[in-house]
This record gives structure tokens, C-alpha cells and sequence, in this order.
């Protein structure tokens, strides 16, 4: 096991994990002197807790919850009681899509296991303030890419969920791939979710193309 506690199979895929040591570094360096989202040992969670031998679902996030209450390192994934506004559109949608699913923890990790990535494409968050959070975007982007092209060179079956024009613009490496299907629709917040969020069968399409490996969507 590394040091960063990445699971190994990221590191034989192809993950610079030399990269990733750096920023850690320089984040952990940062946090001296100010706040940043999530804790050091979860800013990593997505290649933690997830096999790159094991994935069959990636969702694109763009950043980490902006409170200590909810941020997880992994998208989406709230460690608070409260359910953030996202994470309960996409509850609503996929109990609407699948009856009798149940989500009775913000805490995603049943996908994690199941293969889903939940990946943000900045790791850390610091502000709000716009230019501070480019910042951490452009830090973390050549690891995110290193991320997309991993999963592309494996040449697997691999559902992509790009949510929202950050998304989508993020994953645009996806498309025209080889055994993946990428599935784009509004982002799930409540600005944008009735523009196609919740109108779209993602779910459904998604469960349909992995068939005996589907995903089950209760936490």
C-alpha cells in the first residue's frame, strides 16, 4: 500500500502518483495557514475506496461541499445528517426511476463499492471566492485528466455522467470512446434539475447497459 492510501490498481493503470504526492504537499502546506475542504485523509476517497479494476459508473462532481459538515472527498457524498439540495434531487429521481429504493445515508460509499466514481473535478475547496476556487481547479485538473485517461486506456465498459456544462466540458475526452457511454442532462441543484435532470432516464439506460452488474442505487 502507498503512502496516500490510493488503491494499488490506480497505480498500475497508469496514475501519477508522484502528481498526486505533490499536491498533497503543497495542500497540506496551504492548510497551515487556511481552511480547506475536505480533511486531509479524505481528500483522496474517490481512489481510495474505489478499484480501477472495479469501476463501471463515473459521475463528475465539480467541487467539495463548502462546509466540514458535509465534505466527503467523494462527489455528491454528504458525512451530514442534512441532506445537501443535489444529492436529494438525484434521491428523488432515482426513487421516481426504481421503486423501492431507499436512501436512508447521505454517505454514498454502497456506490463506491458497487463501482461507481464519484470523482469532483477539484479535490479541495477552499473559498468562495471565484478566483480561489480556479485555483484549486487548475491545480487538480492534470490529476483529473490522468484519471479520465486511465479509465479510457482500460478499454472496459464505462457508463460517464457529465451533469451540467462544468461537467461536460470536463469529460469531453469520453466521447467517441470505445465501450463508453456517456450520458449528459442538467446538473441535479435546484436551478437547473427541471431543465432535464429530472425529466432524464440516465439511471434506467444506465442499469439497462450493465445488465447483471447493475448498479443498486439505495444508500
Amino acid at each position: 500500500m502507498n503512502e496516500l492510501g490510493i488503491d494499488e490498481s490506480w497505480i498500475k493503470g497508469g496514475l501519477d502518483i508522484k502528481l498526486i504526492e505533490k499536491i498533497m504537499s503543497l495542500i497540506a502546506e496551504k492548510r497551515k495557514s487556511r481552511e480547506i475542504l475536505p480533511s486531509q485523509e479524505n481528500i483522496l476517497n474517490a481512489l481510495k475506496l474505489t478499484s480501477l479494476n472495479n469501476v463501471k459508473v463515473l459521475i463528475i462532481g465539480q467541487d467539495p461541499y463548502p462546509s466540514a459538515e458535509h465534505a466527503h472527498g467523494l462527489a455528491f457524498s454528504s458525512l451530514s445528517n442534512k441532506t445537501p439540495a443535489s444529492l436529494k434531487n438525484i434521491f428523488k429521481k432515482l426513487e421516481h426511476d426504481f421503486p423501492g429504493t431507499h436512501h436512508n445515508s447521505n454517505i454514498l460509499t454502497k456506490w463506491v463499492k458497487q463501482g461507481v466514481l464519484l470523482l469532483n473535478t477539484s479535490l479541495t475547496f477552499e473559498d468562495k471566492n471565484p478566483k480561489i476556487l480556479r485555483e484549486h481547479t487548475e491545480l487538480w485538473k492534470p490529476v483529473i485528466d490522468n484519471i479520465y485517461q486511465v479509465l479510457i486506456n482500460r478499454g472496459e465498459t464505462l457508463i460517464v455522467f457529465r451533469w451540467g456544462a462544468h461537467a461536460q466540458k470536463s469529460g469531453e475526452i469520453f466521447e467517441n470512446k470505445k465501450n463508453i457511454f456517456v450520458m449528459d442532462s442538467t446538473h441535479p441543484s435546484p436551478f437547473s434539475a427541471h431543465r432535464g435532470f429530472m425529466d432524464s432516464d440516465l439511471f434506467i439506460k444506465c442499469n439497462k447497459i450493465l445488465g447483471q452488474n447493475a448498479i443498486d442505487w439505495s444508500t
